[in-house]
């Protein structure tokens, strides 16, 4: 039994890290069919050689080839940094690869990825463990990227200067310092939020960043830059990507296996509480999540728009499909094969659509002069790609926590930068685990959990 439990888990790694290595093709292929690639290199150099501070449109500073490169690029490192650690892929494996290429269109780069993989490379030899065994944390790392790139080309001056030997050596010292301090932060995590926040890696980013915040800028007076320069976006291209890569998927799960759209039903009523969709409903199950979550929030997207009231009048946005949006829908991706479905998501959603009243009336009732966001404000996209973090409170408490949870969480994401200045990239996550911390214990004493209510 052990071993056939062992050649199964093996198994699902090699195809979890062949899918992986695909989805980094096809970025590749999105680059060289993006147009333009005559400007595909310069606009990847223009990336990487600019700071990241959260928002950077990508789109706009690279070009849409360039930013497909780019992510095609940082997918194809975690890749390989997979296969030679040896690592054993899961399903968190899964949530780190696609945090990293989501934002690698607007907010890392290839060159700020390696301080903390060295980092956490030292931190498995002091630890005396095999680098493949915190390969995700190696990953996970990358949370506090921004800051790489600050000290690189920017730090301590508001305007960039290009690569420096000091600069260099200061992002290295950081990323050795995070390296070696996340995976114990990482472990420490879930004591915070009881499991409930599925980025669990935000709340020990967003509270290093805080420290490197105050460090860095707070303390010593230094003016703190500001990145947010958003283009129009690029909705068809990023459209059509997705569409065929989500389809493929549903493809690839028919050929494993004809019998997985029936064995779905399973995992959708699976409450997504600590769970390994790989591990508990197999790769063919998980590849069918995937394409159906994956078309779940291309479709949000998509059919979402933002009202706001302007001189009198009602003004109705559609969500701009920037590097910012497309990072967006790969991070609320994530976890895909480890905690989010469709039916526990949903809930979440609802939750961001009745919270953006607030403001919308506010103005309509002469409370404020102007309304400060609505649906498809760009940090209100990106937030509600880690609300979705908040999937098992909804899995676990039901529906109407849910739409509770995403409507807390809707009103503090834009508030939460104030506490690291844009430079922890899980910002979104970082205020799932405030959520949780606060939501989850008031439904544990006054609501219980579905099969509690159930068992009274």
């Amino acid at each position: 039994m052990a071993k056939t439990v062992q050649s199964t888990e093996e198994k699902n790694s090699r195809i979890i890290l062949a899918v992986l290595t695909a989805f980094s093709a096809a970025f590749l292929i999105g680059a060289l069919c993006a147009g333009n690639i005559g400007d595909m290199l310069p606009g990847f150099w223009r990336i990487s050689s600019s700071p990241s501070q959260f928002t950077r449109d990508y789109f706009k500073l690279g070009g849409l080839s360039g930013s497909f490169f780019n992510t095609s690029m940082v997918g194809f490192v975690c890749c390989a940094l997979l296969y030679f650690s040896k690592a054993k892929c899961t399903g968190l494996t899964v949530a780190a690869y696609w945090l990293n290429v989501g934002f690698a269109t607007f907010g890392m780069t290839v060159l700020t990825m390696w301080p903390f993989f060295l980092g956490v490379w030292v931190y498995s030899r002091i630890k005396k463990v095999s680098f493949g065994s915190v390969a995700n944390l190696a990953m996970f790392s990358t949370a506090v990227a921004p800051f790489a790139g600050e000290l690189m080309l920017r730090y301590p001056g508001l305007e960039a200067r290009g690569f420096s030997v000091v600069g260099i050596l200061g992002a290295v010292v950081l990323g050795l310092v995070t390296g070696c301090v996340m995976p114990s932060l990482c472990a420490h995590a879930p004591n915070f939020h009881k499991g409930y926040d599925l980025y669990s890696a935000g709340p020990a980013a967003g509270l290093l960043a805080f420290v490197y915040y105050c460090i860095l800028y707070r303390s010593p007076g230094i003016e703190v830059p500001t990145n947010t320069d958003l283009g129009d976006g690029e909705k068809l291209f990023v459209n059509v990507f997705f569409l065929v890569v989500f389809v493929l998927l549903l493809a690839a799960a028919w050929m494993m296996d004809h019998n997985c759209f029936r064995d779905y039903k399973a995992l959708w009523k699976c409450d997504g509480y600590k769970t390994d969709f790989t591990a508990k409903f197999g790769m063919p199950v998980t590849l069918v999540n995937m394409g159906v979550y994956g078309l779940f929030i291309l479709l949000y997207y998509n059919v979402i728009h933002g009202f706001s009231m302007v001189d009198g009048n009602v003004v109705i946005t559609a969500a701009k499909f920037t590097g910012a949006t497309m990072g967006a829908i790969m991070c609320m991706y994530a976890f895909c094969a480890q905690g989010a479905h469709p039916r526990t998501v949903f809930p979440i959603m609802i939750g961001y659509v009745i919270a953006s009243l607030i403001p919308f009336l506010a103005v309509v009732t002469g409370t404020v002069e102007t309304q400060n966001w609505n649906l498809t404000t760009q940090a209100i996209l990106v937030g509600l790609c880690f609300a979705s973090g908040l999937a098992p409170v909804a899995g676990k408490f039901g529906f109407w926590a849910g739409v509770i949870a995403g409507a807390v969480h809707a009103t503090l994401v834009m508030s939460v930068p104030l506490l690291h200045g844009g430079f922890c990239l899980y910002n979104g996550g970082f205020t799932c685990g405030i959520v949780a911390f606060v939501l989850v214990p008031v439904l544990e004493c006054f609501l219980g959990t579905k099969e509690e209510r159930s068992s009274r």
